[in-house]
């Protein structure tokens, strides 16, 4: 079974600690969490979760609100409110479609149970330890900085990996990049302003420069013809929103298809 995935929001960056912690170290579960509103809303359309967790009651967008915009990509994830205003929004939680209401202050062994009880049973799927942790260098290239962010963090936070990861916003910063950082794996959206993915990396692979060892192309399109013209260059492809686990997998696979390892100390 794969490992799960929360996303969670709260302005309060507090509460989102604690229950960011609760998740990781008691669930074992892969968490991305957000502070704004319309980040989290961002996020969601670029990675796949199992379970949301959100306040109701925030600035800009409301719950609610957020609730809607992710359940446009995602119109199956299980949904936990943790919310200190239960009485203010009680005639619209019978429409919302949500599988646990939590009133603060949190509860933390409740809260535990109730993830239980709306996303079965926690899953560590961590590979077995082989004495030998992947290392590579990792250049992320997409003109959204928070979804890069996000990747980043969870590259650096994969406990059975040594990974370096640079970003770069563009094309043509991702051309410099190239050349400056040598990376071992390059990701990059398909569909960037004034340069795309794929010019870039024509432009990479006919120079005589720095060449990665592997390309994964990101895109929020999956349209056969796309799909075809990356399995044609011998790319990976990841199609929005996709799942950061899968993502980790092929990257310790690649990784030692490539000598890309050092052992455990």
């Amino acid at each position: 079974m794969p490992q799960k995935i929360a996303l969670v929001i709260d302005d309060d960056p507090g509460i989102v600690a604690v229950i960011k912690d609760l998740l990781k170290e008691r669930l074992q579960y892969l968490v991305l969490e957000a502070t704004d509103p319309q980040r989290a809303v961002d996020l969601s359309r670029s990675y796949a979760y199992d379970l949301l967790v959100l306040d109701l009651h925030m600035p800009k967008l409301d719950g609610f609100q957020v609730l809607e915009e992710v359940r446009k990509k995602q119109p199956h994830i299980k949904v936990i409110v943790v919310t200190g205003f239960y009485e203010r929004y009680q005639e619209r939680y019978q429409h919302a479609r949500l599988d646990k209401i939590i009133e603060k202050p949190l509860d933390e062994a409740f809260f535990t149970r109730s993830v239980l009880s709306a996303c079965g049973s926690a899953v560590n799927a961590q590979p077995p330890e082989t004495g030998c942790l992947t290392r590579a260098k990792i250049l992320i290239v997409d003109d959204e900085p928070e979804i890069c962010e996000a990747l980043k963090d969870w590259l650096l936070e994969d406990s059975m990996s040594d990974y370096d990861v640079e970003i770069a916003g563009d094309g043509q910063q991702g051309l410099i990049m190239n050349e400056q950082f040598k990376p071992d794996i390059l990701f990059f959206d398909i569909k960037m302003p004034h340069m795309s993915g794929l010019e870039m990396v024509s432009a990479i692979q006919s120079r005589a420069g720095h060449q990665p060892k592997v390309y994964v192309a990101l895109s929020a399109d999956g349209y056969q013809a796309i799909v075809e013209d990356i399995e044609s260059r011998g790319f990976i492809l990841f199609t929005k929103p996709f799942r950061i686990e899968s993502v980790l997998e092929i990257l310790r696979t690649k990784c030692l298809e490539h000598g890309l390892t050092r052992v455990k100390v």
